[in-house]
């Protein structure tokens, strides 16, 4: 049981380090703002918030055409996946002093 439980917080672990959130938290938090926008350009827009501190929002849109789906080797009708717009939305907190204190990173498709 013990082995399971180990095997089983090691590929959460795993896992969440390897997505999308965990390489941007690495790569820009603690850093100079100054950094991220050199990096990632102007953010789409910026949210003041009451305590002084700003959220700066990107915001990425991608039109996913239709893909071809395979049924195997003997395929007589054709099937293609509906089209679908892929929205990646991430969220930078900056402090007053203008260092990146969090940073969220969330994904939406629409079809």
């Amino acid at each position: 049981m013990k082995h399971i439980l180990l095997l089983v917080g090691f590929s959460i672990i795993l896992l969440t380090s390897c997505s999308m959130q965990g390489k941007l938290t690495r790569a820009y938090e603690g850093k100079k703002w100054e950094q991220v926008q050199l990096s990632e350009g102007r953010p789409t827009r910026v949210e003041n918030r009451a305590n002084g501190e700003k959220v700066m929002v990107y915001v990425r849109e991608k039109n996913l055409g239709k893909a071809r789906i395979n049924t195997g080797s003997f395929q007589y009708d054709e099937f293609a996946s509906p089209p679908a717009t892929k929205t990646e939305t991430t969220r930078f907190y900056v402090s007053k002093d203008g260092i990146v204190k969090r940073v969220e990173f969330e994904r939406d498709y629409e079809r």
